[in-house]
């Protein structure tokens, strides 16, 4: 996990790099500190599998509910089928 930190006023960078376990990625929610994290943490969490201990509402966010899987993994598998639709090309 990286993240890009910007101070406008006081044009301080900092970059900050977080190893995550690649069987059970997992780290803190920083939507305590930074509201629009929210939503960001949501892509993440949907896309990547990436767990935010202490989010208010980590839930999917582009895919619906039931979707199995997190697509930007590298060990995703497609799904054949979704609702009885073929979806695999």
């Amino acid at each position: 996990m990286l993240y890009h930190l910007y101070s406008i006023p006081h044009d301080i960078h900092l970059a900050l790099k977080v190893e995550l376990d690649r069987t059970k990625p997992e780290v803190d929610s920083v939507t305590e500190i930074w509201k629009t994290a929210d939503w960001h943490e949501r892509e993440a969490y949907d896309l990547l599998g990436i767990h935010f201990k202490n989010h208010p509402d980590l839930r999917r966010i582009l895919l619906p509910d039931d979707w199995e899987g997190h697509p930007l993994r590298k060990d995703y598998v497609e799904q054949e089928k979704y609702h009885e639709i073929k979806v695999k090309y």
